[in-house]
C-alpha cells in the first residue's frame, strides 16, 4: 500500500491539471474529471508548459464523481480547483463524500472573495488552506492543457477558520516546491484575495460587458474611467475590511501590471460569457458588494456592474442546454 500523501483534485481542468501534475512528483493524485473524463482516463493530460516543459500526465486514478473516489482510506488533502459558482452549486456539497476524516485538509485554489465560508460552515473541524493562483493556463481540447509564462501561488491562513492548518499547510508547500511551483506564504489570505480582486472586479466586468480585451479597454477613455471608478470603490471596501491600500498607487499598479503582463488579454469572466458558460459573478463582485452593504458603504458603480453581470449570468444559467 502506498505511503505517499493522497490528494483528491476536484474540478481537474487547466489549473487543477497543472498543480496535480506538479504535486504528483511526491503525492498520489486522484483526479475528478467531468467533460474531459474519457480523454484523461484513456490518454492522460497532454500538457505543454512554458515553465515546466511538455509531458503526458497520468494521475494515479481518474474518476468522474467525488463519490467514485472514496475508499476506506481517507484523503490527506482535497484540492478544489472548481470555478467559484455559488449561483450554480455549493462546493461543500460536491466534496462532502470525500470528507470522511477531520484530518483531511481542504485546499481551495479559487478566484474571488468568501470562497472559504461554505467550507468552514460545513466542515468546521477540518483544516482549511486557502490559495490565490497567478497562472495563465487553458484547456483548449479535453485533456489538452497549455500553460503560458510563469506561475505563482500565494498560500495563507484563513483567519476565520475554526482549526489551525499550520502543519498541513507546511507539508503541502513542501510538496508543491518539490514540483517546482513558486510558492509564497502569507499570514492573512484575505488581504491577498482583496489585492487580486482590485484587478478582477474592475477589468473583468468591464471587458465582459464591453466585449473589449484589456488593451482595448485601456485605449478607450470611457472604459478606463469605469475601471478606475471600480478600483476606487473596491479599495474603499477593502480598507474598511482591514486592508491599507492607497487608491492612487493601486490604480497605477493595476494599469501598469495590465500593460506588462496582460496585454490583449480576455479575463476568464469574459471568456465564460463568450462560451455561454456561467460566470464567477458572486465570488468576484457579489461578496465584495455584500461586505460594502454590511458596513453601510456607498458603492454605486460596483452595485450597477454587479446587477448587470448578475442578470447576464442568470440568462446564461437559465438557457436550455442543447
Amino acid at each position: 500500500m502506498s505511503t505517499s500523501p493522497r490528494i483528491l483534485t476536484v474540478g481537474t481542468g487547466a489549473v487543477g491539471a497543472i498543480y496535480s501534475w506538479r504535486l504528483a512528483k511526491s503525492c498520489e493524485i486522484t483526479a475528478v474529471c467531468r467533460s474531459n473524463f474519457q480523454n484523461v482516463l484513456e490518454k492522460g493530460f497532454d500538457i505543454n508548459s512554458a515553465k515546466f516543459g511538455q509531458e503526458t500526465f497520468h494521475p494515479h486514478k481518474v474518476v468522474c464523481t467525488v463519490s467514485d473516489s472514496v475508499t476506506s482510506v481517507p484523503f490527506d488533502y482535497v484540492l478544489v480547483t472548481l470555478k467559484a459558482l455559488p449561483e450554480v452549486y455549493n462546493v461543500a456539497d460536491i466534496i462532502s463524500p470525500a470528507i470522511k476524516d477531520e484530518n483531511t485538509a481542504i485546499v481551495l485554489i479559487q478566484n474571488g472573495l468568501g470562497v472559504e465560508e461554505p467550507i468552514v460552515e460545513r466542515f468546521p473541524n477540518n483544516p482549511i488552506i486557502s490559495i490565490v493562483a497567478y497562472i495563465g493556463t487553458s484547456q483548449h481540447e479535453p485533456g489538452k492543457i497549455t500553460m503560458l509564462g510563469n506561475e505563482s501561488l500565494i498560500v495563507g491562513k484563513y483567519l476565520k477558520a475554526k482549526r489551525s492548518s499550520v502543519k498541513q499547510q507546511a507539508k503541502l508547500v513542501e510538496y508543491l516546491k518539490k514540483g517546482g511551483v513558486d510558492v509564497q506564504e502569507v499570514d492573512d489570505i484575505e488581504k491577498t484575495r482583496w489585492q487580486k480582486l482590485l484587478w478582477n472586479a474592475s477589468f473583468s466586468p468591464i471587458c465582459t460587458l464591453t466585449g473589449m480585451n484589456t488593451n482595448e479597454v485601456l485605449e478607450n477613455e470611457e472604459a478606463t474611467k469605469a475601471v478606475k471608478a471600480l478600483i476606487n470603490e473596491m479599495v474603499k471596501v477593502a480598507n474598511a475590511e482591514g486592508c491599507d491600500f492607497d487608491v492612487e498607487q493601486q490604480t497605477e499598479t493595476m494599469i501598469a501590471r495590465t500593460y506588462a503582463t496582460a496585454k490583449n488579454y480576455k479575463p476568464s469572466m469574459q471568456l465564460d460569457k463568450e462560451r455561454g458558460s456561467p460566470m464567477e459573478i458572486e465570488a468576484i463582485l457579489g461578496n465584495a458588494l455584500k461586505r460594502a452593504k454590511t458596513r453601510g458603504l456607498s458603492v454605486p458603480q460596483l452595485e450597477m456592474v454587479h446587477s448587470i453581470c448578475s442578470a447576464a449570468n442568470q440568462h446564461i444559467i437559465n438557457m436550455p442546454k442543447l
